[in-house]
């Protein structure tokens, strides 16, 4: 009886395991088939965080520390350029809870939930709908965690 759970444990963390591999080829053949589909109109990159601003952040060098539950990295606004679609990467090293939220927003909207997605890793990248204004990193759910952001690119397409 024992043998049969621990055979149908490890099938089903097989499958998990695949579905993942696929669900991840997907969705990075789908970034490069929309980037090779468009114009590109600007492109910034981001590797001095200075001037960004900061809440629930302690920062030593180049390593940041969330506070509380709730850190929160806001990019400077970009100018507009009426793009179709969004490009944003982002690498970063985080010591733990490796669950990242990346908020953006165009002219004239608030961040908000409708308009982010959580990922999970170091290397960051999604192509949104839209000309984005401003993205909002929230590197961590809790506090005690510490990070450094490497890069952040940002590309907009027509």
């Amino acid at each position: 009886m024992l043998h049969k759970i621990y055979s149908g444990v490890i099938v089903l963390f097989a499958a998990l395991v695949l579905y993942s591999v696929f669900i991840f080829d997907r969705d990075r053949g789908e970034l490069e088939w929309r980037q090779a589909q468009a114009e590109k109109t600007i492109e910034l990159v981001y590797t001095d965080f200075e001037n960004w601003t900061s809440y629930n952040i302690g920062k030593e060098g180049s390593e940041w520390t969330s506070t509380t539950n709730d850190p929160i990295l806001i990019g400077p606004s970009m100018e507009s350029s009426q793009a179709k679609q969004t490009y944003l990467g982002i690498e970063l090293s985080i010591n733990s809870g490796r669950e990242v939220q990346v908020f953006w927003r165009g002219a004239g909207e608030s961040f908000s939930e409708a308009k982010s997605k959580v990922f999970s890793g170091k290397s960051i990248e999604t192509v949104v709908d839209g000309d984005v204004e401003q993205i909002r990193i929230d590197p961590a759910m809790k506090p005690g965690v510490n990070f450094v952001v490497q890069k952040v690119r940002i590309v907009k397409y027509r």
